[in-house]
């Protein structure tokens, strides 16, 4: 069982690593890295689970899972699905986000380390005079993600080639663009 728990947690380590990184797009090949990704997720926190249960490691299945849960509930994909539920879950992270300089390269500077996974790349830039955290960038072009500019409505703003359109407010200053707004 010892073999068991500790490929499981391989498997979700790599996932987990994945997800905190967030490299851009592959673009044909995403089809199927980010399913292989959920799996390995999902497959490595239930393997662990199942070792130390049956290992009778219960130490360690109280400490070891718990964390793994924790971890899986931040760094995960679920910006996809439910925007805005992530970002509400993330919007202490993204408040201390905006105190990174984008700089003057196009697609911005890199986030301190542990705020990278907050956008593809881990990265913010300056899309006239707002803060963009982006979600997805597309291949060739656009995108999508989260805005900050406490002013105004980022409508008609340029995000990568794409035209921000029917921005959703997520209050004080945060808006989303370019994503499913799902209402979740």
């Amino acid at each position: 069982m010892r073999i068991l728990w500790r490929f499981g947690l391989v498997c979700w380590a790599a996932a987990a690593v994945w997800y905190f990184l967030r490299p851009p797009s592959l673009w044909l090949l995403d089809g199927v890295v980010v399913p292989l990704m959920v799996v390995l997720y999902v497959f490595g926190l239930a393997a662990v689970i199942v070792g130390l249960v049956a290992g009778r490691r219960r130490t360690l299945l109280l400490t070891l899972v718990p964390v793994m849960v924790v971890v899986t509930a931040m760094v995960n994909p679920a910006w996809q699905v439910a925007p805005r539920t992530w970002f509400a879950m993330h919007r202490p992270l993204f408040d201390m986000a905006l105190a990174t300089e984008p700089g003057n390269l196009y697609y911005g500077n890199a986030l301190p380390l542990p705020l990278r996974f907050l956008s593809v790349e881990g990265r913010v830039s300056d899309q006239e005079g707002r803060r963009f955290f982006p979600q997805w960038i597309g291949i060739p072009d656009d995108a999508g993600g989260y805005l900050h500019d406490p002013v105004q409505s980022p409508s008609g703003v340029d995000l990568y080639g794409m035209v921000c359109s029917n921005p959703v407010d997520l209050g004080d200053g945060w808006w989303m663009c370019g994503m499913a707004d799902t209402g979740r």
